[in-house]
């Protein structure tokens, strides 16, 4: 059987014996050393047209936030930290995993440098994982906690060790990024909330009223926040930087649908085809008008500080309700929840769990076991 060296780390493997039909059986590796070959190598998604995969590597690259900024006392902590290489398909790919592995592991207090490259180097695994299908690292939705459990499920082949000194890299620098995510170590997990409660169908109607009310400048950007939250369920954080160029046209049955191209919260993008007609209409007119520029801010480099918020301020200011996004969401969520099989709606909604639909279960058609029996019927056809 294959072993590891105490003292050297190296791998020692005994001369198979003649006779024995078995080959011999790799051994694992020791706690706190990290081979490439750990984990299952991730499988690319089928690609996609050619202009689909540039629009989806646009918005990916667009929802990139910069690093966080390391201390100046850790910058030679970081130096020796890029020095690491791991194996990807892209030699671009595997410098910016690194590069965002070494920033992450600066952010946790340092212990020794052996665990140190060891930590970086599981980080810059990790982020190469979170790099398929768009190309795109990710250092900060790579982190989210939905992200990190995935690859941990998908590395479930080694030992369990190896396992829980993986997880625990991963969770102490997914608490730096997102500690509302991430239980504290060994504290028992606390009471969730809720989610935000759907709008309902009467404040859909007069929002819809609403909005042609309003100041022409304001009018503008109340439709595009309407459009993209209710037509293609958008979340706030999207509009800091969607631009025009993320809405493209497909045609069938007959007529154009707008499709958006969104960043997901854990990584890669999403495309949402927009059904609704006069939705649809719209938001490829906004595609035109608009080109290259942001969907809420075209003149500007940049989106302001909290414009969704901004928005809705305004429209406070008038005496009016303001926006709210996730209740905008949440509806469209629900709505497609009682339509399309749950499969496409993980996918078009980009949700980790099913919580928005059971806190609100109350709002969801009750079925009877003859319109069970009729739908299951026609979907195994």
């Amino acid at each position: 059987m294959a072993r590891w060296g105490k003292s050297s780390g190296r791998r020692i493997t005994p001369p198979h014996r003649p006779g024995h039909n078995t080959p011999p059986v790799p051994a694992e590796p020791c706690e706190g050393s990290y081979r490439h070959d750990d984990l299952p190598a991730p499988t690319p998604e089928k690609p996609q047209t050619e202009p689909l995969t540039k629009a989806m590597r646009a918005v990916a690259a667009d929802a990139v936030r910069d690093l966080p900024a390391v201390a100046p006392d850790e910058e030679e902590r970081r130096a020796r930290l890029l020095t690491l290489t791991v194996k990807a398909p892209n030699p671009e790919i595997a410098r910016a995993a690194v590069e965002a592995a070494a920033t992450a592991r600066c952010l946790v207090p340092f212990t020794c440098s052996s665990t140190d490259r060891n930590g970086a180097a599981a980080i810059a695994r990790f982020l190469v994982w979170t790099a398929y299908p768009t190309g795109v690292v990710d250092l900060r939705r790579g982190f989210r906690r939905c992200n990190v459990d995935r690859y941990l499920m998908s590395a479930r082949t080694g030992a369990e060790r190896g396992l829980r000194e993986r997880r625990n890299i991963l969770y102490g620098t997914g608490r730096v990024l997102h500690p509302r995510e991430y239980p504290p170590a060994r504290v028992l997990p606390a009471p969730r909330p809720k989610r935000q409660a759907a709008a309902t169908p009467t404040e859909i109607r007069d929002l819809m009223a609403l909005i042609p009310r309003l100041p022409e400048a304001l009018a503008t950007r109340a439709q595009v926040l309407f459009d993209l939250a209710y037509g293609a369920g958008a979340r706030p954080a999207d509009f800091k930087t969607l631009r025009g160029n993320a809405i493209t046209t497909t045609r069938s049955y007959g007529r154009a649908f707008s499709v958006v191209t969104l960043p997901n919260n854990a990584g890669g993008v999403r495309q949402v085809p927009v059904i609704d007609s006069a939705i649809s209409a719209r938001l490829l007119e906004l595609s035109a008008r608009v080109g290259s520029g942001l969907v809420l801010a075209p003149d500007a480099e940049f989106a302001e500080r909290n414009i969704v918020n901004r928005i809705s301020e305004r429209m406070r200011d008038r005496g009016y309700p303001g926006f709210n996004i996730a209740a905008l969401r949440n509806r469209w969520v629900l709505d497609l929840a009682e339509r399309i099989p749950a499969a496409m709606l993980v996918q078009l909604a980009d949700l980790v769990d099913v919580r928005v639909l059971a806190d609100q279960r109350d709002q969801l058609r009750r079925y009877k076991p003859r319109h069970m029996i009729t739908l299951m019927v026609e979907a195994w056809r």
